[in-house]
């Protein structure tokens, strides 16, 4: 496929390599409502998740071969811990791939990675990675959305930089800032949402994001000198007009853990141990817990 994408062939492919057993995708997820203090929470229970691999810390790397003369397996960039052979799509401005995701939440889940697979996700995004986000959004019409999970304290999973995109699904709930009405006086936590008047070039949302950073920094009180002074771990998600930002604390408390999608309301859980961690505790003060609590007087 190259671009303009169409949206149709996309679910097309999709579809079969999820039935080749390339793609792990749950059909009829079980799905739970609950609205907290105005606040709509998602939980959808789904084996497809079950074997998602998880790193412990920023600075984990990938396993390097015991002989630097040995490659590694076909689908590894150099430098990257995400195989993408029998998942690519197409390249995207010759600076990213555009694949599937192994372990879906949506119909259709997709990555797009660097092609430098040794940029990492606790690094920021940059002009490149917003112009190959944007081309993708465009040629799909602006039908997904698109997030970034930066650092293990902001949920990510592997290491090589990557954004995802998923669809508006159809009976599935859509992140917050694309629903109707005034749902910012209804969230748990704090977060930096700016919203466009007009379709906006990559350049110009960059700076809007680089802006939203140094915000994001002083809420966490990350000082220039501290440990994290190269990163602030946060989410971001983007839709037509409008990117959210919110800074993360931790990625887990109690067993229940969230990337962008569980920080807006849109959890996915292995089984309904997962699921208990979550009501245990209060999916509200999860979020609080995982974010920066929001003052509601």
């Amino acid at each position: 496929m190259q671009l303009p994408l169409s949206e149709d062939n996309v679910l097309i492919e999709f579809n079969r390599r999820h039935q080749s057993g390339k793609i792990f995708y749950d059909n009829d997820p079980q799905i739970r409502l609950i609205t907290i203090d105005g606040f709509k929470f998602e939980f959808a229970i789904t084996e497809a998740i079950s074997k998602k691999p998880y790193i412990k810390d920023n600075k984990d790397e990938p396993p390097q071969t015991a002989d630097p003369l040995i490659p590694r397996p076909t689908g590894f960039a150099p430098g990257s811990d995400i195989n993408v052979s029998g998942y690519e799509v197409t390249d995207i401005n010759g600076t990213h791939q555009l694949a599937f995701n192994k372990f879906c939440m949506y119909c259709p889940h997709l990555l797009l990675l660097t092609n430098d697979g040794y940029k990492r996700q606790y690094e920021h995004l940059d002009v490149a990675d917003f112009a190959a986000g944007c081309s993708t959004l465009e040629s799909l019409g602006w039908n997904y959305f698109m997030f970034f999970n930066c650092g293990k304290d902001g949920g990510c999973s592997r290491l090589h930089k990557h954004i995802q995109l998923a669809p508006y699904q159809k009976g599935r709930l859509a992140p917050w800032p694309a629903r109707a009405g005034d749902v910012q006086a209804k969230v748990p936590y704090e977060f930096i949402l700016r919203r466009f008047e007009h379709q906006t070039g990559p350049e110009q949302v960059v700076e809007v994001y680089e802006q939203m950073v140094v915000k994001a920094r002083e809420m966490l009180g990350v000082s220039d000198d501290s440990s994290l002074s190269e990163h602030v771990p946060h989410n971001l998600v983007m839709g037509k007009n409008w990117m959210l930002l919110i800074p993360r604390r931790k990625a887990g408390c109690g067993g229940a853990y969230a990337n962008a999608l569980g920080m807006l309301g849109m959890v996915s859980v292995a089984n309904s141990e997962e699921l208990r961690c979550w009501k245990a505790q209060g999916p509200w003060q999860v979020l609080e817990e995982l974010g920066l609590p929001r003052s509601h007087e």
